[in-house]
């Protein structure tokens, strides 16, 4: 044998222990009682510490539960965008001490209005035309002037409209703990939710349109109960805090960390000081899984609440020595600056939590008193800048999601019974492994030894289907067996071809080996053609699919990928180990 073999086969062996072992967190999941599997925290104390964390996930067709379309009015954001940019440009004109102008915003128009002396009109104009690109004067005279947004800020503001919305209704539903939800966009105004295992529609929808809560909340760095503490659960531990306070002076402030937010929620209970509680927020290790949630301790009274935030952008800081990082600034009101700027003055070196939804999104440390309605929160430490940038477009849509963009109304809605989904299964699965079953008998007794090595590479085949679609987190639906199904039988045909083709060049007088090698040779490029026009075609499924057709493309595209390495590199490798060592004789014979 040469050493290509030796190679091609340890390669084998890799992706087969490979996918089994992928596919273990897949078995515990379904070892798992039906109303059981989308409970929080249920399948992370059955999965083996040393398996990987995803698995296959059951499709609404599958387990049954709640389908939800939702528009969102973008139009009426847009609106209501105009009536926050007159107060942010009355605001902006009194610091600027431009006196004796009015700046009034239609809610229904979107049309801001300023009016007034035509000394200071002039100068609110030549403010606007420099500082504010994304508006327009749509009209103008010696005493006032329309501004109106333009079409490419109003094409952004739809936009980040509906990512907001995306971003509140998933922070609603990650706190309600429905497990492998599906909240994406769909269209350019409207969200898809998907809510598997859940069947109260009426609640879902409560949820889901309700307004979140975001408070701003001061630290309580100074208190040391959490260290009197005894007894700590398995898995929750003790750490600090540590930042420059008052005077230079460091800050040491006790936290409790672990990775069950559950269990942190329940210990804490009834062990918060008189006038404080506590928040957890989720923090993320980067390449180390799924992070952990950590503790805050906070005044109950929250210094400040969303509803005051007229905006959260990202900006960048070019300052000397900063390298242009970004940040994100955020806008209050008039009221909100003047109730911002007390607060952030009375707390200089102390820490603000950021809460929304009862989540600790980040708490960092007021560095000044903060007047005039405009705050900067820096992120990311010594992170790389790019990382940075995500960090911070994440925590503007948080700030900006403590309300709803706009309103939101059902599109569509669908109720998927819980007693579909076994029946479902059973049958799908039936026919699954009877064909399957038939189609093995039939490749063994047909094709003799050659059928049996297809056989083996067919298995394979979908081990590795399986495995891959479970490392990718997919949801398995009835298309998608569909899709897993079709791909077996394209791996048959691939066998069947190379099978044939070895035969007719033993017909033409050639030896075992000499024909097994010409057969995979001369057989590749049309297994290839084959397989790539089916590829293309299931790529373009997948890119203008929606649902359950995107999860067929999904299973497809990962099909034939596998099957193309097991029907040439399998196949292959064991037959000519056969080849090799003499013991083939006339598998391949008529």
């Amino acid at each position: 044998m040469d050493r290509s073999w030796y190679w091609k086969a340890g390669l084998i062996v890799l992706v087969a222990l490979g996918a089994v072992y992928a596919l273990v967190p897949t078995w515990t999941y379904f070892q798992l009682p039906a109303d059981q599997r989308n409970e929080a925290g249920v399948f992370e104390q059955r999965r083996p510490g040393w398996a990987p964390k995803r698995h296959l996930n059951l499709g609404l067709d599958l387990q049954g539960g709640i389908h939800l379309v939702m528009g969102v009015e973008v139009d009426r954001a847009v609106r209501e965008k105009a009536v926050r940019r007159a107060e942010e440009l009355a605001l902006d004109f009194d610091r600027r001490s431009i006196k004796g102008v009015d700046v009034k915003g239609d809610p229904d128009t979107g049309i801001v209005t300023v009016t007034g002396n035509p000394d200071a009109v002039s100068k609110a104009k030549d403010e606007i035309t420099t500082g504010y690109t994304d508006m327009y004067v749509r009209r103008s005279s010696s005493g006032s002037f329309e501004l109106a947004m333009k079409d490419s800020a109003i094409k952004l503001l739809k936009e980040s409209a509906v990512d907001q919305a995306v971003k509140a209704i998933r922070n609603r539903v990650d706190k309600w703990g429905v497990s492998e939800p599906t909240i994406a966009k769909r269209g350019d105004n409207a969200i898809l939710v998907q809510l598997p295992g859940y069947s109260n529609p009426e609640k879902a929808k409560e949820l889901l349109g309700k307004t979140a809560q975001l408070e701003f909340k001061m630290v309580d760095d100074a208190d040391r109960s959490l260290t009197q503490l005894k007894d700590l659960p398995p898995g929750v531990t003790l750490d600090w805090d540590r930042y420059e306070g008052p005077g230079g002076a460091e800050v040491q402030s006790p936290y409790l960390r672990g990775k069950d937010r559950n269990q942190l929620t329940t210990f804490l209970q009834g062990k918060a000081p008189p006038g404080r509680e506590f928040g957890l927020q989720k923090v993320e290790e980067r390449g180390r899984g799924e992070g952990y949630y950590r503790t805050y301790l906070f005044d109950k009274k929250a210094g400040l609440t969303g509803e005051y935030i007229t905006d959260a952008t990202i900006a960048f800081d070019n300052s000397p020595g900063e390298g242009n990082r970004p940040y994100v600034q955020v806008s209050f009101n008039r009221t909100g600056a003047d109730v911002f700027g007390r607060l952030t003055a009375a707390n200089v070196k102390k820490r603000m939590a950021i809460v929304l939804d009862d989540n600790v999104d980040s708490a960092p440390v007021i560095q000044s008193e903060i007047p005039g309605g405009i705050c900067s929160i820096h992120l990311g430490g010594l992170k790389p800048i790019n990382e940075v940038l995500q960090e911070a477009k994440d925590l503007a849509l948080v700030l900006k999601s403590g309300a709803l963009p706009a309103p939101v109304r059902i599109l569509e809605e669908r109720s998927v019974g819980a007693s579909l989904g076994p029946e479902l299964i059973r049958r799908g699965t039936k026919a699954a492994v009877g064909g399957l079953l038939l189609v093995l008998i039939f490749m063994a007794l047909y094709y003799r030894f050659s059928g049996f090595v297809a056989d083996i590479a067919l298995v394979l085949n979908g081990i590795v289907v399986l495995a891959v679609m479970a490392l990718m987190d997919s949801t398995l639906t009835l298309p998608g067996i569909a899709g897993f199904v079709l791909t077996l039988g394209m791996a048959v045909d691939a066998n069947v071809l190379i099978n044939e083709r070895i035969r007719e060049e033993m017909k033409g007088g050639r030896a075992i080996g000499a024909a097994v090698q010409q057969g995979y040779d001369k057989v590749f490029w049309t297994i290839f053609d084959g397989h790539v026009t089916a590829l293309v075609a299931g790529f373009v499924i997948r890119a203008y699919g929606s649902g359950p057709v995107r999860g067929f493309a999904t299973t497809l595209i990962i099909g034939l990928l596998a099957s193309m390495f097991t029907s040439i590199v399998v196949t292959r490798a064991i037959v000519e180990w056969f080849v090799g060592h003499g013991k083939l004789h006339k598998a391949f014979s008529v």
